[in-house]
């Protein structure tokens, strides 16, 4: 349990419900073309919505090993540390 207050969990359920929000803002139209006839209470509580249904997958998939948020710039080992 102890695992869901690490700074661990925070940065990969924080960044996992950046993303959704994101997400839910862009299928909305707010980066569209459709930006100023929005219903903006609408856009917030569906973006709200998402972003507790992100935090509870996070909760539910998170295992705290460090597998589950790796670095987005890692790609693998680099093609010199491979052996040949």
């Amino acid at each position: 349990m102890l695992k869901y207050w690490s700074i661990s969990f925070l940065d990969y359920a924080g960044e996992r419900a950046l993303k959704t929000i994101i997400q839910a803002l862009f299928a909305a139209g707010v980066l569209g073309e459709a930006f100023l006839g929005l219903d903006w209470a609408a856009v917030a509580s569906i973006s709200a919505g998402m972003f507790v249904a992100s935090v509870l997958t996070s909760v539910l998939f998170y295992r705290g090993d460090g597998s589950d948020n790796p670095d987005d710039t890692s790609v693998g080992p680099a093609s010199h540390d491979r052996a040949a």
